[in-house]
């Protein structure tokens, strides 16, 4: 008889569909039965899961309009109580209608609490950042590049870094404590907290390479899987104006993901619009208003980022895990105007590596022209990232990250038996 794995992700946030969606194919080839948990809005992914042939079933999640301006705003308490016991209610009603024999996360707040109410095995799919065994301060308390200009002793850097990490756990366990007195009530056997509560109960795979995303004494149960890329099985139609062949101009990738600032788009459209480039927008449907000028700027609301990459010489994104996973998969240099703090965070990792530069949201809406001296500066000065971004290609490319997540699920539930 087939097993049934459940998975729970995110659905307002294509990043939290797509990695699951990769590895719910790999585990259907491996002959389990995959169902979905979401919730149907018009910010919801749920499409792309029903194009590739899986059925999901609906859930309750959080607003992302108030999750997201929480976390913009740096609050603390960035989910309600109230929210989070809905989520719990609506894990368990789903639980026992599925009784699933694994739980696979990406992006669910809730599942790692709901998961061992039920005692039914939790693995969770997250970034290295969401992790309480982090190597790297997500906050940076003690301004930490003034210290790296002033300060030659890394063991000192090093000893900052000990203490920022520390503190920035405590003061966010803390802001956020609804995981630990959920987990207290409930008399959980691995206590959840706001800085774990991505990861997973049972297994944990960390889609990042250590060379980009270090942690640190993390428990057997960590596994680093690599990126996740999503790649779309024909369902989604290539537009009758690919490919550009247009050699005399540089070829610019523009995605905001799915999570952007709405005001962000229009500044970065009419900059490239009036630009000498040959620019590709994928809006993410969150922008229908823009429109294709042709021979210089082109809009859909969904592509191949890897194809569309692959033919393009940088990005400009937000700065989301899995579009600098994709962009340095195949080479590329990366411009990034964050707009959440996890986004804010990957992109100060991109400029402490060399393999592009972060501009603030606050730059890029006041004085939005310097998208395009950004994106001069990497084009003319592409010496200055090449290398480094050729070592990290080659170190993603040692990595098949939907792979190695299947087959480190079937092993687990393999001596689970």
């Amino acid at each position: 008889m087939k097993k049934t794995i459940l998975i729970l992700a995110y659905t307002p946030t294509l990043s939290h569909i797509s990695r699951p969606l990769e590895v719910a194919k790999k585990l259907k080839n491996l002959g389990f039965n995959i169902i979905f948990g979401g919730f149907k809005t018009k910010k919801s992914k749920l499409s792309f899961i029903e194009n590739e042939g899986f059925r999901w079933l609906s859930l309750y999640e959080p607003d992302p309009d108030t999750l997201f301006s929480n976390m913009r705003n740096g609050k603390l308490n960035f989910l309600a109580e109230s929210v989070l016991m809905e989520m719990i209610k609506d894990d368990l009603g789903l639980f026992k209608r599925v009784q699933p024999d694994l739980i696979l996360t990406d992006g669910r707040l809730s599942a790692m609490i709901s998961s061992q109410i039920s005692n039914i095995p939790h693995v969770a799919i997250v970034n290295g950042s969401s992790t309480q065994y982090r190597s790297i301060p997500y906050v940076q308390i003690f301004f930490q590049n003034i210290l790296n200009k002033m300060m030659s002793n890394n063991r000192f850097l090093d000893l900052c870094d000990r203490l920022n990490l520390k503190i920035e756990m405590e003061i966010f366990n803390s802001g956020m404590n609804t995981f630990s007195k959920l987990s207290k009530r409930y008399n959980l056997n691995r206590n959840v907290t706001a800085t774990n509560c991505l990861t997973g109960a049972d297994l944990t795979l960390i889609a990042d390479i250590p060379e980009y995303f270090p942690v640190e004494n993390q428990p057997a149960s960590y596994h680093y899987i690599g990126p996740i890329t999503w790649k779309p099985s024909g369902f989604m139609p290539t537009p009758k104006w690919w490919p550009l062949t247009d050699k005399n101009k540089y070829k610019i990738y523009i995605t905001m993901g799915t999570t952007g600032e709405g005001n962000l788009f229009s500044k970065v459209y009419e900059q490239f619009k009036n630009s000498d480039f040959l620019s590709i927008i994928t809006t993410g449907s969150q922008a229908d208003h823009f429109k294709t000028v042709p021979g210089t700027i082109y809009i859909e609301n969904y592509m191949d980022g890897t194809m569309v990459l692959n033919n393009s010489d940088l990005v400009v994104c937000h700065g989301g895990n899995g579009t600098i996973y994709q962009a340095l998969s195949v080479g590329k240099p990366i411009i990034g105007i964050p707009t959440l703090p996890d986004q804010d965070f990957n992109m100060r990792r991109v400029e402490a590596l060399g393999l592009g530069i972060r501009i603030s949201l606050e730059d890029a809406l006041k004085k939005p022209d310097i998208i395009i001296q950004k994106t001069k500066f990497i084009l003319e000065n592409m010496d200055l990232f090449k290398n480094n971004i050729a070592a990290l290609q080659n170190s993603i490319n040692q990595y098949s990250g939907a792979d190695t997540a299947a087959h480190l699920i079937q092993s687990f539930l393999n001596k689970k038996d």
